[in-house]
């Protein structure tokens, strides 16, 4: 390579890294370069550094740690879980409506004579999830126990709606419901058990029945879910029995 040829590869190189070339065609000094802002071929523009990632292992709980920790400490892990610890969830009530002491032991009615002389009315509607479709054919019972031994008092099938025939029940006489202060319960409680293939079986205590008075009673079944049996599970409704006692009233 002659003369010629050396200063033409060196303009094209100094042209690539944006340097000025002098009009004697020397290049420009260290001090010239800093004062035009020029920077030399061999100084590195860009420093790409990967990310720190602390070092966890696969099934440790996490715990408050320093920037300039690489792991978790036990100490650190024993401080997080005593100032944040496991929720106690032993006496969360799972069952709809509120459950009280008086729904956990039913009425025992003594015969079906103390069941009363008049009659009162149970209407059902089941249907699926946020009542969405009616669920035909289930099984719906009432009950009571009656001596210590559970009666069926009324039992049917649902319709194409969803709704079973209205059910008569025995209930206690009208008048003792025309009073503020009555001297005995003036309605009868039942339960009511729901049965229906490919949802969990359904049930709910203490429906209060007047006389001469339709209760309805709403069901919403819970599908069962792949590879499990409806029957291992029942959903429970307690309902609030109404409030008529008073200093002088005897329970039935």
């Amino acid at each position: 390579m002659d003369k010629n040829q050396l200063e033409r590869y060196k303009r094209e190189m100094m042209n690539l890294y944006d340097k000025r070339i002098t009009p004697d065609n020397t290049v420009p000094s260290d001090e010239n370069v800093a004062e035009n802002n020029v920077t030399a071929p061999d100084e590195e523009i860009f420093t790409e550094t990967e990310p720190t990632v602390p070092n966890y292992s696969v099934g440790t709980a996490w715990a408050p740690h320093s920037e300039n920790d690489s792991s978790v400490s036990a100490d650190n892990e024993d401080e997080f879980n005593t100032r944040y610890p496991e929720p106690d969830l032993s006496d969360l009530d799972t069952d709809f409506g509120t459950q009280s002491s008086d729904n956990i032991y039913p009425p025992d009615y003594a015969n079906e004579e103390s069941l009363g002389d008049s009659r009162g009315y149970i209407l059902v509607n089941v249907r699926t999830g946020y009542e969405s479709s009616a669920v035909e054919g289930a099984t719906v019972m009432v009950t009571a126990i009656v001596d210590g031994t559970r009666l069926v008092l009324a039992s049917g099938l649902t319709d194409q709606s969803g709704t079973t025939p209205k059910f008569s029940v025995p209930v206690p006489d009208l008048s003792h419901s025309q009073q503020p202060s009555p001297d005995k319960r003036p309605y009868n409680l039942f339960d009511i058990s729901v049965t229906a293939e490919g949802f969990f079986n359904a049930r709910s205590v203490d429906v209060p029945v007047f006389s001469g008075i339709t209760s309805v009673q709403n069901f919403s079944m819970i599908p069962v879910p792949l590879l499990m049996n409806g029957f291992d599970e029942t959903v429970t409704i307690y309902n609030q029995e109404p409030d008529y006692r008073s200093s002088n009233a005897e329970e039935v």
